[in-house]
């Protein structure tokens, strides 16, 4: 009985664990799919303005009003971003070489591959 007694103690904390984090788990995806930060372009600028439609109780001319203040504020982001991504991808770009200096030639095809596919989901995020 006192051999069965630190199993028992062993399978609660695993148990403990993974119920720990299948709840973090749905708790960060209900977040994420909650969260209007969480989409792109017209569906980001929807969520948000249907997310501030149900906390605030928009009547149809404010929906409208916000609509256009959402998406204004959308672009002008977009053009922040724009101004801002040759010093952001130099700064990558400088990262990215002195990591490639620390890998070996096989890791550093690998890391290519990363680094194209990384550029190709930025690329269609940004159409």
């Amino acid at each position: 009985m006192k051999n069965i007694r630190p199993l028992y103690c062993i399978v609660t904390v695993f148990l403990i664990g993974a119920l720990g984090g299948a709840l973090t788990t749905h708790l960060f995806y209900k977040c994420r799919m909650d969260s209007p930060m969480g989409y792109h372009g017209q569906d980001r600028e929807e969520r948000l303005v249907n997310h501030l439609d149900r906390e605030l109780g928009l009547s149809a001319i404010q929906k409208e009003q916000v609509r256009g203040i959402v998406h204004e504020t959308q672009e002008e982001i977009r053009g922040v971003r724009r101004q801002l991504r040759p010093q952001m991808e130099a700064i990558l770009e400088k990262a990215q070489l002195k990591v490639s200096a620390l890998l070996t030639p096989e890791q550093q095809k690998r890391f290519e591959k990363m680094i194209t596919e990384r550029k190709e989901r930025f690329r269609k995020r940004e159409e």
